[in-house]
């Protein structure tokens, strides 16, 4: 199978930084257009009720994911050569959007790190990697090892 649209999902970690140069380097190897993704939570959930902020709250909490997102996706085209790349912002539960925005747009692999979280932090913070996985059932998914990192430190 050959790949023609990769996703990738970006938070600003190291792990997913790695998961985006290994998109980057399947993207022009395989001649693939690439989507990065940066989720954003949703802006306000209080004591199990939703509060919807106006519009300058949520462009402010946006904002810098926005700007973080556009410097990667020019570092990229500049450093890579690749020229169909695009930022992609989302708002919501990352796993939920990613997989979402990739069967929406015909792309058919989501790149994604793992921080390798453990224990107690796994289960209060959930794995992005785990449950893209789990629910993908359209796209195929790729998941970097990211162990190398705890070795630089």
């Amino acid at each position: 199978m050959v790949y023609t649209c990769i996703v990738v999902g970006y938070d600003g970690s190291p792990a997913s930084r790695l998961a985006v140069d290994k998109a980057v380097k399947l993207a022009k190897l395989l001649g693939a257009r690439l989507r990065v993704a940066t989720v954003v939570p949703p802006p306000a959930v209080f004591l199990g009720e939703m509060v919807i902020p106006e519009q300058p709250v949520v462009e402010e909490l946006v904002q810098p994911a926005r700007q973080s997102l556009e410097k990667l996706v020019k570092e990229i085209k500049e450093t890579s050569g690749l020229e169909d790349v695009e930022p992609v912002l989302l708002i919501g539960d990352p796993a939920d959007e990613l997989v979402s925005f990739a069967e929406s747009n015909d792309c058919d692999l989501i790149v994604v790190g793992r921080r390798g979280l453990s224990g107690l932090r796994r289960l209060i913070m959930g794995s992005v990697s785990n449950k893209v996985v789990s629910i993908s059932h359209k796209v195929d998914v790729l998941v970097v090892e990211t162990s190398s990192l705890k070795k630089e430190k």
